[in-house]
């Protein structure tokens, strides 16, 4: 009788952690442990690949809509430097952050990958297809950023001026290693639609995980990163996802249908749309899930 009611206990914790979401850590190498955090089972894993300074906890609204998951494993993990992962000031560019990546599915053992970066971390995900092309990656999503970071007008899906004309780069290099405090704030508050008291706090105290000097090596080298041909050349290939804000609606669709044509585009809200429009964002990316596996549940 003990037996089976240890048997019972050991089936029911199984079920449970099968269910929730859980943190864990993967040594990479000797200087590099990276956190990440998952939910959910199945063959194919969804990456989420965080933005610059973020970490894995900007997604818990999908790693909780992805909970007793049987079709896909969410996993969202801390690049190195950011979040819970090691403070490794060497090897802060996106090629580097991309074989840390690949070190990662590897490590896991995982076969089939659908890819989804948000800012910076689009550039991270392309930097892995760049290096590493597309052998286990089954589909990608991109959030709110294009395939390359600096252009010469505004009119360019871009982040920055190659002239930095608005100073805007600078803010993010120098800036953010002479004025840290500032930068933090307002660039948080900027990424929220709704930026109230609480979630400016939230958001910065995510940053506030990176030391100044990994932001500002990965935001500086970052700078000159163009994957453009890399991501057309995904055209036809594998399936496409973009998830943009509504105020790049205009340059961004101009770029995706003259580059990517058989993509889906969605467009809403501000910068982290995925985190305060949850829902919607959820729907957009089941619906896409389903375009490609049928019902995902």
């Amino acid at each position: 009788m003990m037996r089976v009611i240890n048997l019972a206990i050991i089936i029911a914790s199984m079920i449970f952690l099968v269910g929730r979401v859980m943190a864990e850590e993967v040594i990479i190498n000797k200087n590099l442990t990276i956190h990440y955090e998952q939910a959910g089972s199945g063959d194919t894993t969804i990456i989420f690949i965080p933005g610059w300074m973020m970490s894995s906890q900007v997604f818990e609204h999908q790693l909780a809509h992805f909970k007793g998951s049987k079709q896909y494993r969410a996993l969202a993990y801390d690049p190195r430097g950011q979040g819970l992962s090691s403070k490794w000031v060497e090897g802060q560019t996106y090629q580097q952050h991309a074989r840390d990546l690949a070190q990662l599915i590897q490590k896991l053992a995982l076969k089939k990958v659908i890819l989804v970066g948000w800012s910076y971390g689009v550039t991270e995900q392309l930097a892995y297809i760049n290096q590493f092309g597309i052998d286990k990656v089954k589909a990608m999503i991109m959030i709110d950023t294009g395939p390359k970071i600096a252009g010469n007008s505004r009119d360019e899906w871009v982040w920055y001026l190659k002239d930095d004309a608005d100073g805007y780069s600078r803010s993010f290099t120098e800036g953010i290693i002479e004025h840290r405090a500032q930068v933090i704030a307002e660039f948080s508050r900027w990424m929220l639609e709704e930026p109230t008291s609480d979630s400016v706090a939230w958001v910065s105290s995510i940053a506030e995980q990176t030391p100044s000097s990994v932001a500002a090596l990965t935001n500086g080298t970052g700078f000159y990163l163009d994957y453009s041909e890399d991501l057309k050349a995904l055209e036809g290939k594998i399936p496409l996802l973009y998830v943009v804000r509504d105020e790049m609606k205009g340059v961004a669709s101009q770029w995706i249908q003259a580059n990517t044509p058989s993509a889906t585009a969605v467009y809403m809200g501000k910068h982290m749309m995925f985190w305060e429009r949850a829902n919607a964002f959820n729907h957009a990316m089941d619906t896409f899930l389903s375009s490609i596996d049928g019902n995902i549940f």
